[in-house]
């Protein structure tokens, strides 16, 4: 499952969590294929469980604060630089451009609430 940054980026956090979900539930033993909603509520958990993970790996990167200086605040350039540091980690158990774009969507500002008062 491969998509644009741009398409991404256009998508709803929601739309998001379906992306992510439909991978995190694909190999349940399930008589029947989960609904969108429990694809929703597993990709929420899953982010939920793994904000400290996120943290650490983005946070300290200089990269991804470099993407967050006030004069290169540039989206593409965040969600590439996302891509990169979390696709080592997270990169087998979901598709990294969405879980990137997720994070954009979530802020990270509010991730890491350090980068953003040092940024503006």
């Amino acid at each position: 499952m491969s998509f644009s940054a741009e398409f991404l980026l256009a998508k709803s956090p929601g739309e998001l969590d379906l992306v992510l979900g439909e991978v995190l539930l694909a190999d349940g033993f399930g008589a029947k294929d989960p609904s969108d909603s429990e694809k929703r509520a597993a990709a929420r958990r899953w982010f939920q469980a793994n904000l400290a993970g996120f943290r650490a790996l983005i946070c300290g990167n200089t990269a991804v604060k470099l993407a967050l200086s006030s004069d290169n605040r540039d989206r593409n350039s965040l969600l590439s630089a996302l891509i990169d540091v979390l696709g080592s980690q997270y990169g087998m158990t979901v598709p990294v451009t969405a879980l990137s774009a997720q994070i954009v969507h979530y802020g990270v500002d509010k991730l890491c609430p350090s980068l953003g008062s040092a940024t503006e």
